[in-house]
């Protein structure tokens, strides 16, 4: 049983990288030591093994170069007991930076140049769709973000096309998809928002014929929108029958903060109402950057009712010469997780010599790693347990204002438009606009 999650809440998707896959799928390399009775197969979370399972998980495609296979440890033939989310690179292909595409050569195309590049880009796109339906149990489609267009995007190909362009280009790939895809295959159709609720309403006037599974929110549609954005896309979206019976899953792309953890519980339990099987899930690839990137620990949240005491805090991993030798009894002072019960500095500091200026190596970012998803995947859990019991010691009181409010959102028979406005001051206080990224 997984212990991790309760079918009650929203999904956090761990954004597997490639780096971690393939660090955890090798052999331990001889003489290298290891917490005791494991291997580094231990660690892939999302199959059983001698630490914790956890059966949900994101990969991208993105990562990859095109035309080259994913890791078979992602595959459906050793991916048994888990649940993946595909995402197709909207990310990489906005910035350009998508490896093996053969046209999106310069940053700031003309947007006539760019449109009749992305046109030849066909066999990236088709080795997208072919990934997501035979290695996938839901895919996202291909979208083209309207983000290319704002400061953050200033060096995308895309960055001097229209809104109008962007659309158009995604419509095209939705039927490029529709044309293809076998009728089997899940697909989450991704919303993108700009800086005004006007080009999300655009978008979706031009996507929504598309309706094979579910959905995914994205850029001011999704978090970057705050929850007054959020809410109005979603509520429109309820009200067009975007959630009726086929549309199951709803996935909210690049969060992990414990309040969003519990706003899109309430937003699930909400949708419910409309559609009993409905799913909402929502990733991120912070615990990997953390401990990957940065070599940071992560740290179980105090949860008290003041928003700092639910953030998700980092502190440096123990790494030093003196720890990288096999008579060092130093234990791994955060202990929070399983693996950090049975971790010894030792297991992380492995390389010694003079001229090395870190002690870590691929396996102990790997182990950081595990720790750190734990550590996201337990504060979630906790922050839900909080709400459902409605510990108000433990919780912020504007929190769960938010929850209640979205709650009495949704349940409205009539026109919601008036109650939402009303209420905007404190769904801004909590969870805003980003405007330095949308801007």
């Amino acid at each position: 049983m997984n212990t991790l999650h309760s079918p009650n809440c929203a999904i956090y998707l761990p954004a597997v990288n490639t780096s971690y896959v393939t660090t955890v799928a090798r052999p331990l390399p001889q003489g290298r030591r290891f917490p005791g009775g494991l291997t580094p197969q231990d660690l892939m979370f999302w199959e059983p093994n001698k630490l914790w399972h956890y059966r949900y998980l994101l990969h991208s495609i993105g990562q990859y170069k095109v035309g080259t296979d994913p890791h078979v440890a992602i595959s459906p033939v050793y991916r048994t007991n888990s649940t993946l989310i595909g995402d197709s690179g909207g990310f990489q292909i906005g910035k350009g930076t998508l490896k093996g595409i053969t046209h999106l050569k310069n940053k700031q195309m003309k947007a006539d140049d760019a449109v009749t590049a992305w046109r030849y880009e066909s066999a990236a796109r088709d080795w997208i769709t072919n990934w997501l339906t035979s290695e996938c149990d839901y895919a996202m489609t291909i979208d083209m973000p309207l983000w290319a267009r704002a400061e953050r995007g200033v060096n995308s190909p895309f960055h001097l096309c229209s809104g109008e362009q962007l659309m158009a280009m995604t419509d095209q790939n939705l039927r490029r998809i529709d044309a293809v895809s076998p009728a089997h295959v899940k697909w989450l159709n991704v919303i993108q928002g700009g800086s005004q609720i006007g080009d999300v309403l655009a978008w979706w006037d031009q996507v929504k014929w598309f309706r094979k599974g579910g959905w995914a929110l994205a850029g001011t549609a999704g978090i970057a929108g705050g929850l007054f954005y959020m809410l109005s896309v979603l509520l429109l979206m309820r009200d067009e029958q975007a959630f009726d019976a086929g549309q199951d899953w709803l996935h909210v792309l690049g969060v992990s903060t414990p309040f969003w953890a519990v706003a899109l519980t309430a937003i699930q339990e909400s949708l419910r109402e409309t559609n009993p099987a409905l799913t909402v899930s929502f990733d991120s690839s912070s615990p990997f950057l953390d401990g990957g990137r940065y070599e940071d620990v992560a740290l179980t949240p105090a949860f008290g009712n003041t928003a700092a005491t639910w953030a998700i805090k980092k502190v440096k991993a123990p790494q030093q010469p003196s720890y990288a030798n096999a008579n060092c009894t130093v234990p791994f002072p955060h202990q929070q997780s399983p693996l950090g019960k049975v971790l010894m500095a030792n297991d992380l500091s492995v390389q010694t010599g003079t001229w090395k200026n870190r002690q870590f190596d691929a396996l102990s970012n790997a182990l950081l790693v595990n720790h750190n998803v734990w550590i996201y995947l337990d504060a979630f859990k906790q922050a839900n347990d909080i709400v459902i019991n409605r510990n108000i010691n433990r919780i912020p009181t504007l929190y769960l204002e938010c929850i209640d409010l979205i709650k009495n959102l949704f349940s409205l028979k009539g026109d919601w438009t008036t109650e939402l406005h009303t209420n905007k001051k404190l769904l801004d206080k909590v969870a805003p606009f980003d405007h330095k990224n949308f801007s």
